[in-house]
């Protein structure tokens, strides 16, 4: 039973790699992905309890769309290789949302809770001309070891980049991210206090051709990117980054390490322009959570997956104010 609370905010919650991810081995069955949603669902199904009704809920994609595409690149000989980026997104945003949505409904049958959710395909525009078709940054699939990183470059012609002590992972487009095509979806979504989930992986790159028609484009736009420009594009008040970290920290991994627990969104840009927060790890949320205050959010957090309800109480996560 849900509480009886008026003017709650809407939010945007938006899952890192964490929620889903699923260490894959031989043994690793589906049921296991089920198992990391509900633990991660689990927590958003609390704000409903708490009175929240009007909840967006955007996730990543990084490994699953790695893994399909490789499995298309491994097949290629077998079978003609119908499928670049912006479809194997699609094809992970099918996968990932039915998971989403069925542990949902699950949860919720469980808790006596009249709610479901619902997955959007989301595509998202990008510029054509972007500079990042030029200049590929944006890690997607696995990790390998230095010799494996450099056959796969040779054999298939792909970019590869160390990513710290890791390894080494395949690079690709990332174009800034323009409008989402199904904005007006989730508008309505929202106003009904229907659950959505949306804008997985980024959301579809598509560009507009010479013919003024969409056309699918092979990139991956980032999910934190478009998690912002979706929640400023529908007027949600609260954007919150969910991921591994209990806050973003300064002076990250050194003896100075500080957490950044209240900050104004002027503060913490002067720290993002001073190069405190690394491209591959918390840059994008920061940039994300920054481009969303300075766009018409209310309130920005970058939090703990498990620790939702605390965040949003302002108990936990870096709380980012106007």
């Amino acid at each position: 039973m849900t509480k009886n609370k008026t003017a709650m905010p809407s939010i945007l919650i938006a899952l890192g790699g964490n929620a889903l991810n699923v260490v894959e081995t031989p043994s690793t069955s589906l049921k296991e992905e089920f198992n990391v949603a509900y633990k991660s669902v689990a927590n958003i199904v609390d704000l409903i309890e708490e009175g929240y009704s009007k909840i967006v809920l955007t996730h990543g994609n990084g490994p699953q769309v790695g893994r399909v595409f490789l499995q298309q690149e491994l097949t290629k000989n077998e079978f003609p290789r119908q499928t670049t980026l912006d479809v194997c997104v699609a094809d992970t945003q099918g996968r990932i949302g039915y998971a989403l949505q069925n542990v949902f409904a699950n949860i919720c049958k469980e808790r006596k809770i009249d709610k479901k959710a619902y997955t959007v395909v989301t595509q998202v525009l990008v510029d054509a001309n972007d500079q990042a078709f030029k200049n590929p940054t944006k890690p997607v699939g696995s990790f390998y070891s230095e010799e494996e990183a450099k056959k796969l470059a040779a054999e298939r012609g792909w970019i590869v980049k160390q990513e710290g002590k890791k390894g080494y992972r395949r690079v690709v487009p990332s174009p800034v991210p323009i409008d989402i095509i199904e904005k007006d979806i989730f508008k309505t979504f929202v106003k009904n206090n229907l659950i959505a989930i949306g804008g997985g992986g980024g959301g579809i790159p598509v560009v507009l051709n010479a013919k003024g028609v969409l056309e699918g484009v092979d990139a991956v736009i980032d999910k934190d990117r478009t998690s912002a420009l979706l929640a400023n594009e529908i007027g949600i008040d609260v954007f919150v980054i969910l991921t591994e970290a209990d806050y973003v920290c300064l002076k990250f991994h050194t003896p100075e390490e500080r957490a950044l627990k209240n900050v104004t969104v002027d503060e913490l840009e002067k720290y993002y322009n001073a190069g405190e927060f690394p491209a591959g790890s918390m840059g994008p949320k920061v940039e994300a959570a920054i481009n969303f205050l300075r766009n018409g959010g209310k309130r920005a957090i970058i939090a703990n997956l498990f620790h939702l309800k605390d965040a949003l109480a302002g108990k936990t996560g870096t709380q980012i104010s106007l």
